[in-house]
């Protein structure tokens, strides 16, 4: 679940990359939104894990979790 959502992530951004008619301000607030929902979608998932016991699945996804945001980070510096 947590590799597709984050594959969902990277095509909706390729389809954004790719569209010439959008005007830039538009192209990064859908880029922001793109990347909080994918953020919420982890979160939660996180969340059903650690509830659910399942401390090796939220340990994966916290990992996760920790690479989206230093990616988000390190293209926000770029």
């Amino acid at each position: 679940m947590i590799n597709e959502l984050v594959q969902e992530y990277r095509t909706k951004l390729a389809n954004l990359r790719y569209a010439t008619a959008i005007a830039p301000e538009l192209r990064q607030w859908l880029t922001n939104d793109y990347a909080y929902r994918l953020s919420i979608d982890l979160e939660d998932a996180l969340d059903d894990a650690y509830a659910a016991g399942d401390i090796a699945s939220a340990r994966q996804i916290d990992s996760v979790i920790r690479r989206f945001y230093t990616d988000q980070e390190a293209a926000s510096a770029a």
